[in-house]
């Protein structure tokens, strides 16, 4: 039992530096020596839990970097009130004075410019968690509709598409940028926009 945690404890080191390394440098960047010697492992172990650097992407992307954004919106598709909800989470956003998704972007939108048009495994992932995030915020806003907090003659889907481009882009643009301030306006306008679809019960 002791060797069995130990090995998920060292899988789950593995996992998270080179989820610093992906989303530092990318992932065709990114340097196996340089997850090792960070990790502190041999080579030998890290092809003990991932058979190549592929396998290693890839657990990041379903292990870490989904997980993480799907977590953050979780209030977002547990409320009955999404708008409040959302609105509640992008005014966190900005009071944000120095965050990584300014100087290195979103992971999950970086790996998708990336390596969606070079592998068909990335794409597929990233696809399904965007799919994940969408549905939530759609499924959300519909459950918002039934209880009169948002107005019923919204296109639920449209409105999650909307919302999640916006986010991504706004992320593009600071990160190219390197200005939060960029980032602070797109959540400002998205706040605004949220109180134009306040249903009658709110």
């Amino acid at each position: 039992m002791k060797s069995k945690a130990t090995a998920e404890i060292t899988r789950q080191k593995i996992l998270d530096i080179a989820a610093e390394e992906i989303h530092l440098c990318g992932f065709q960047a990114c340097n196996i020596s340089a997850i090792i010697n960070k990790a502190g492992i041999s080579k030998g172990a890290l092809y003990h839990h991932f058979e190549n650097k592929q396998a290693l992407g890839y657990a990041v992307v379903d292990e870490v970097f989904a997980p993480k954004m799907i977590a953050m919106w979780k209030p977002v598709f547990s409320s009955d009130d999404p708008i409040a909800a959302m609105t509640s989470l992008f005014r966190e956003a900005l009071n944000w004075t120095d965050c990584e998704c300014i100087s290195r972007g979103c992971p999950m939108n970086n790996l998708a410019q990336e390596m969606s048009q070079v592998d068909e495994g990335f794409r597929l992932r990233i696809n399904d968690a965007m799919c994940r995030w969408q549905n939530g915020i759609e499924l959300s806003l519909q459950r918002g509709q039934a209880n009169g907090y948002v107005k019923p003659e919204i296109n639920a889907k449209q409105t999650a598409i909307f919302l999640i481009a916006s986010i991504e882009g706004g992320y593009g643009l600071a990160k190219n940028a390197q200005d939060i301030g960029i980032l602070s306006a797109c959540v400002t306008g998205l706040i605004a926009y949220l109180e134009t679809v306040v249903g009658s019960r709110a």
